[in-house]
Order: structure tokens, then sequence, then C-alpha cells
């Protein structure tokens, strides 16, 4: 009599995982033309003495307008002078990082067919 293990058929897999990190999934984004302008004509407005508020009115008396076409306030100075630094660093910290690959351990698994 035949054991019921000996007549089933099985097949061998080795099974392994293997993880890669990469800095390419993160698209690098830049600023346009008008982002950067205003952000330097934020920052030298700032650096000259002005506060947020009187930033965003003489912005608003020249007729500039946000990225997204609405009036400038104080928040958004602030924000413009904040983000960019942010940005900055960011992309400098991201784009420097080596993620390397990792292969976790091998295993043999039986599955029967």
């Amino acid at each position: 009599m035949k054991s019921a293990f000996l007549t089933e058929k099985f097949s061998q897999y080795l099974c392994f995982t293997v993880t890669i990190g990469s800095n390419d999934l993160i698209a690098e984004q830049k600023y346009t033309e008008q982002q950067h302008q205003n952000y330097e004509l934020i920052k030298s407005l700032h650096d000259g003495g002005m506060g947020y508020r009187k930033i965003a009115q003489y912005l608003n008396e020249q007729g500039i307008k946000t990225v997204r076409g609405n009036t400038w306030k104080n928040t958004q100075v602030f924000s413009v002078l904040k983000r960019y630094q942010e940005r900055l660093t960011r992309i400098k910290n991201i784009r420097k990082y080596d993620h390397g690959m990792e292969i976790s351990k091998f295993e043999l698994n039986w599955l029967k067919d």
C-alpha cells in the first residue's frame, strides 16, 4: 500500500524578496519663471525691512498676482519665503541619498501541484 504523500506531486520554488529604493520616483519640479521672480522680489523687499503685510500690500498695488492669479495676503508672502528654503533643503537631501538594494533570506517552498 502506497502512502498518499508518495503519489502526490510537488514542485519546488525558491522564494525571496528584493527591495529597491529610488530617488527617481519623485519628479523634480522646477519653479516657473513667475514663481522665481515673485520669490526674488519678496526676498529683496523682506531683506530691505518690509513686513509680510506691507509686502502683500505692495504686490497688490503693483498688480502682481500669485501663481494662481489671486491677490496676495501676508500669510502667502510668509509661505513663499519659508517654502522656498524648505524645498531647496529637501531637494538637496533627497537627491544625494543612496537607497541601495535589500534581498531577504532565501526559502525553499514545496507546493502541491
